[in-house]
């Protein structure tokens, strides 16, 4: 099965100005083993990154034992110096191929 997701950032003001050129992941959310990295990338010209993957880069026994044939998907930006700005993690929805993850970020900080 093979998926498409667009992770899209934003400013979070009154503007909603896209984040050009920042450096996102994707992962899929694993309960009793590592997460697993679906892609990462560079913003455009939008704020968007896409990432395609199949799902041999998450689903594995444990997956297919508790039923979940989807991802759990969520970000996590960067910043350049690697640090991490901001992560999904903790919103990210069991057993769901989102679409689109849409990221809102402090000025400051974008």
């Amino acid at each position: 099965m093979y998926f498409t997701t667009t992770v899209k950032l934003a400013v979070d003001d009154a503007t909603s100005e896209p984040i050009r050129g920042a450096q996102v992941a994707l992962f899929d959310r694993d309960r009793l083993s590592r997460d697993d990295l679906l892609g990462s990338g560079t913003t455009d010209e939008n704020g968007e990154a896409r990432f395609s993957y199949s799902s041999d880069r998450f689903s594995d026994d444990v997956d297919e034992r508790l039923g979940g044939m989807f991802p759990e998907l969520y970000a996590v930006v960067t910043g350049p110096d690697g640090e991490q700005v901001v992560s999904t993690r903790a919103e990210a929805e069991p057993n769901s191929a989102e679409k689109l993850i849409g990221i809102r970020i402090a000025r400051d900080v974008a």
